[in-house]
């Protein structure tokens, strides 16, 4: 016994330690351990799994960087362009996005929101992604159509967004930029409610992870994003309405930079107090121009003569499993 005992150690040592080397070679770095962004930055090709919330949280990271890059650029270049914002004639408060509506800022800020614009589409194809495989009737349900439709909403979201700087500090179109501003976070809302109503009416498993959270926190979210907006326009139709000049809000300045720094709040914890959901696994192979490629709806297109009507091959097929 003692024997054999000793022959399974040496073999043990001799061995290639393919685990370790794996180990090493998937190990995540410090940075992406605690950066949605890093992870996607850093994460590997070939066979991943993926979390779409990732990029979900990825977009929120990628807003609090370019704020605070923009508020950086502002303040050292003009900080009264922030701090006398003509919307403050409006609401009193002071804005997040006061930072980055004007030039230089603003360059830097309409150049990482196109990042945005990959990341929300990226995500909201996931996630169609993963509901359509997980359709396992063929039949899909109205919480599954709610949730299919607010993700593409949140793609459509990240692209009017971009249209923030088209109007509003410079020529004065302030109801214009409002009413971009309140579509693209309400839409964004509903990609969140959308994934808490697929789990929540969804079957007995997905349900089975629905806390009272999650409930409490889409309710508070809803609300916010709710009441926001309508009090901006509020603020603006009064202030026009009974010809107010200067500094002048209708409501008190702290009631919206309460409501702003709640929808704040909501929107960093929007993916972590979301119903969880599970990965997918993505994997890319690399084909042959000849490889004859099997799918489940018919026979896959020529890429052999792509652009072409011909439908002769040159190569003999190879079957790709």
């Amino acid at each position: 016994m003692a024997e054999l005992l000793q022959q399974r150690a040496l073999i043990a040592e001799s061995a290639p330690r393919s685990d370790a080397r794996q180990t090493r070679r998937f190990k995540i770095s410090p940075l992406a351990s605690y950066s949605s962004l890093a992870q996607l930055l850093t994460q590997r090709l070939g066979s991943t799994v993926v979390a779409p919330k990732r990029y979900f949280r990825a977009s929120n990271e990628l807003v609090a960087v370019t704020l605070v890059l923009c508020w950086i650029i502002t303040l050292l270049y003009d900080p009264s362009l922030a701090l006398n914002h003509p919307a403050r004639d409006f609401t009193g408060h002071i804005n997040l996005c006061f930072g980055w509506d004007y030039e230089p800022a603003s360059y830097v800020a309409i150049f990482m929101c196109a990042f945005d614009v990959y990341l929300a589409w990226t995500y909201a194809t996931l996630e169609a992604t993963r509901t359509r495989l997980r359709d396992y009737d063929n039949r899909t349900t109205w919480a599954e159509q709610f949730s299919l439709i607010t993700c593409y909403l949140h793609g459509t979201a990240s692209v009017i967004w971009v249209m923030l700087w088209s109007f509003g500090p410079l020529d004065g179109f302030w109801a214009t930029h409002l009413a971009i501003f309140s579509t693209a976070i309400f839409f964004r809302y509903l990609c969140a409610l959308g994934n808490y109503v697929e789990a929540r009416f969804g079957t007995a498993f997905e349900r089975g992870h629905v806390r009272t959270e999650h409930t409490y926190f889409i309710i508070t979210y809803g609300v916010v994003t709710t009441l926001l907006p309508i009090l901006y326009f509020y603020d603006i139709a009064v202030y026009r309405l009974e010809g107010r000049t200067g500094r002048d809000p209708p409501l008190p300045w702290w009631l919206l930079q309460i409501l702003d720094a709640l929808w704040m709040i909501c929107l960093t914890l929007s993916s972590r107090l979301a119903v969880p959901e599970p990965p997918l696994k993505i994997t890319y192979q690399v084909l042959e121009l000849d490889d004859h490629i099997e799918v489940d709806d018919g026979e896959a297109p020529d890429w052999t003569n792509e652009g072409s009507t011909s439908t002769e091959e040159s190569h003999a097929p190879r079957a790709v499993h």
